[in-house]
């Protein structure tokens, strides 16, 4: 594993990851896209197996998150527009994957947060990925998504938003942990593998409550996800991969991945497959199965090789 960084066009220094195959036998890429409050580091065992396939990965750590915050900016993105503004350093770091690996096929992977970025790159520049797998994603939240945005708002007007925000942060993801009981942690609902989900709590960059402002970004981006009109812009024949734990309370049990599937579907996509891994909670790659989970993963990217990359 290999640490850089790249300086996005409105000059943030954006820090990002590369694993990259022994003998640099690439055949394929992968760029992952994390979830909210952690950072891409956690993905290293899953990108070290994807490198025994030929698979060369980059994850960058979102601004505001890992080694792309600072003391000041955990749980930000940016003053305005900060969804649009992350997802444009997505896209300037797949360009410069592009450019290291001319004729490469460059696949997304997004998890929670991440998937839900991932789902409109691939809808806005269909032409950079070959595809995308989309883990622990959610369907929309409609008036209740409406209602959430306009209280962060309401929140954000104290300092410029930039304050970590419990009240929205227990309000988002505090009724997940109390659906495992008994309750060890808040964190239980992330996996079934107890030593995962307390590296996660010993983690400093992971777990921390982002701001008002963030929260307002985060919603903007789940309803931009789902939004009909950018479904419809995704080319019929890319293929996506819908993966979640069975018992992921994001996506609702399994019913807010299905309701995603169906909208896929409904929108003409030809090849959407989706998968629920039985008894996984919301972290499918760090769960007492993950190692089953790679593999599925794996072989789902080695089927949907273009000719030209083999």
């Amino acid at each position: 594993m290999e640490t850089n960084h790249f300086i996005a066009s409105d000059n943030t220094k954006i820090f990002y990851r590369i694993w990259l195959p022994e003998n640099n036998n690439i055949h394929s890429v992968v760029h992952i896209f994390h979830g909210m409050a952690e950072h891409s580091e956690r993905y290293d065992r899953f990108a070290v197996y994807l490198n025994t396939l030929g698979i060369a990965v980059y994850a960058q750590d979102h601004r505001g998150h890992g080694l792309s915050s600072s003391d000041d900016d955990l749980g930000w993105f940016a003053p305005k527009r900060g969804w649009y503004r992350v997802l444009q350093d997505g896209y300037e770091l797949s360009q410069l994957i592009a450019k290291n690996h001319p004729q490469k096929d460059l696949f997304l992977v997004g998890h929670s947060m991440g998937s839900f970025m991932v789902r409109a790159l691939i809808a806005l520049y269909p032409g950079t990925y070959t595809g995308a797998v989309i883990s622990g994603t959610g369907a929309g939240q409609g008036l209740l998504g409406v209602a959430g945005k306009t209280l962060a708002r309401i929140r954000s007007l104290k300092n410029h938003g930039k304050q970590p925000d419990e009240l929205l942060d227990n309000l988002s993801f505090g009724a997940f942990g109390r659906a495992f009981q008994p309750q060890k942690t808040n964190f239980d609902w992330l996996s079934r593998d107890e030593n995962e989900v307390q590296a996660y709590i010993n983690d400093p960059l992971c777990g921390f409550v982002c701001t008002s402002r963030f929260f307002i970004d985060l919603l903007t981006g789940i309803a931009l996800a789902n939004r009909r009109s950018l479904m419809t812009r995704i080319p019929k024949d890319k293929p996506l991969f819908l993966i979640s734990g069975a018992n992921d309370p994001v996506g609702n049990f399994g019913k807010g991945v299905q309701k995603v599937y169906e909208a896929y579907k409904e929108s003409g996509i030809e090849d959407v497959t989706i998968q629920l891994v039985k008894g996984a909670r919301h972290e499918i790659l760090n769960e007492i199965d993950r190692e089953e989970t790679f593999k599925i993963i794996g072989t789902w990217l080695e089927t949907h090789k273009t000719p030209k990359s083999r």
